[in-house]
Order: C-alpha cells, then sequence, then structure tokens
C-alpha cells in the first residue's frame, strides 16, 4: 500500500479523495514521513472539534494537507488553569502562583497560611 492509501485509510472523512490525492501529491517536498501523519490523525481524532455532531467538523483531506496540519497542537493549555479548575483551586495551581509571587510553602507553618498570604498577594498584584 503506497503512502496515500494508508492516510486515506486512517483519515476518517473520506470525501473528495481525488483532491487529497492531488493535494499529498503536491506537498510531497514539506510533508513529513506517513507514521507522521497518522500520529497527527490520531491525535486529532480525539479533539473535540472532531468528534462533535459525527464529525462534520473533520476538514476534507484535501484541507488538512494543505494547511499543514500535521503540525498543529490539539493541547491547549489556559493560563492559570490546572486539571481544568483556576489556580486558586488547586494545589498545584496554588503552588505555581505562589512561585510567580515569590512564596513557597516552606516559608509557612501550616498550608492554610501559605494559601491565605498567595491569595492576599495575589490580590494585591492584581
Amino acid at each position: 500500500m503506497d503512502d496515500f492509501e494508508l492516510f486515506w485509510k486512517h483519515y476518517p472523512r473520506k470525501v473528495a479523495k481525488a483532491e487529497a490525492r492531488k493535494a499529498f501529491a503536491q506537498t510531497q517536498k514539506i510533508r513529513p514521513p506517513i507514521e507522521v501523519l497518522l500520529k497527527a490523525i490520531k491525535a486529532a481524532c480525539a479533539t473535540e472539534q472532531w468528534m462533535r455532531s459525527g464529525g462534520i467538523f473533520i476538514p476534507h483531506a484535501a484541507t488538512w494537507i494543505r494547511g499543514e496540519r500535521w503540525e498543529d497542537c490539539h493541547e491547549i493549555v489556559l493560563p492559570e488553569v490546572f486539571n481544568q479548575k483556576p489556580w486558586h483551586e488547586t494545589a498545584t495551581g496554588i503552588e505555581k502562583k505562589g512561585a510567580e509571587l515569590g512564596l513557597s510553602p516552606d516559608q509557612f507553618g501550616h498550608w492554610q497560611e501559605f494559601k491565605t498570604a498567595v491569595m492576599q498577594r495575589s490580590i494585591k498584584a492584581a
């Protein structure tokens, strides 16, 4: 099986195959190895966008190829959000904010004192 056919076998939206084949050929010089493409497709398939509404938001394969979508980063990092919670609701978030403010839990007798100091300083800094 050639690389395009392998790509097509794994790409979830099976429309406009001839256009996808054309895009595949046009991107030969910039396209990474097939293993990289398949890994990128697998990562994209796990995203909310591709799973939503029965996959209607999955781009056509030609669009995906021409857009060099194998370069997409599917992990979204929101500032001051840890484990899908605001920083002040997680120990990791409080410790990170404390470090940004020059505070360490070691400077305090109890965790709650550290947390209170971090909250107070973050309010002053804002």
